[in-house]
């Protein structure tokens, strides 16, 4: 698996919190920073970049809870993507509530499958199995769905997240992530990260 720099998935998850007065010199530190490291993945971020210039910090606000906060389509809640409100999303948020305990990622504000806290959880982790399922089998799948509800308009966050979509993918070139098919949530398997929690103990000590 090639390594991104862990900065760029730090910027992305302080992009993909609520905008507050600072959003302008994150958005501008992240531009750097990936333009640096890959300019296959900076296209997306770039085009972000230039249709949300013209808006105003409150503009910016409103559409961040119209998208995010008052669509459930596109919460960045990953789990509710991957099973809705199946069960399994509980044992999801259980497992990854273990394994962020030793972190501090803003999980004390938001629950553990929220997306900029995963971002920052993949950074931290050092175990590469657990690295790459986190990856393909959540955020990847997690992310085809909402670039797939946000590609229907013209809502300027669908190129963020294909950006953040394009830096895991290109992270884990061999990991294919089509969009989850229909009634996937209510598949019987679990896959490796849901498992997580009963291994921690072997993995951190």
């Amino acid at each position: 698996m090639t390594v991104i720099n862990p900065q760029i998935y730090e910027s992305f998850a302080d992009l993909l919190e609520y905008p507050e007065a600072k959003w302008g010199y994150q958005l501008e530190s992240c531009r750097r920073l990936i333009v640096m490291e890959n300019s296959d993945i900076a296209i997306d971020l770039l085009r972000f970049y230039k249709n949300i210039a013209p808006l105003t910090l409150s503009n910016l606000q409103e559409l961040y809870t119209q998208t995010f906060d008052l669509n459930p389509t596109c919460t960045l809640e990953v789990g509710y993507h991957l099973f809705g409100e199946n069960y399994k999303r509980g044992e999801l948020l259980a497992n990854l509530r273990e394994t962020e305990s030793p972190y501090s990622i803003g999980q004390q504000h938001q629950l553990p499958d929220y997306l900029p806290v995963l971002l920052r959880l993949t950074v931290r982790l050092t175990d590469d199995d657990l690295r790459s399922s986190l990856i393909s089998e959540c955020l990847l799948p997690a992310l085809a769905k909402m670039n797939d509800e946000l590609s229907k308009g013209e809502n300027p966050y669908c190129d963020l997240l294909k950006s953040v979509r394009g830096a895991l993918k290109f992270e884990a070139p061999e990991i294919q992530s089509p969009a989850l098919p229909a009634g996937w949530e209510r598949a019987e398997s679990v896959p490796e990260l849901y498992r997580i929690s009963s291994r921690r103990g072997n993995r951190y000590a």
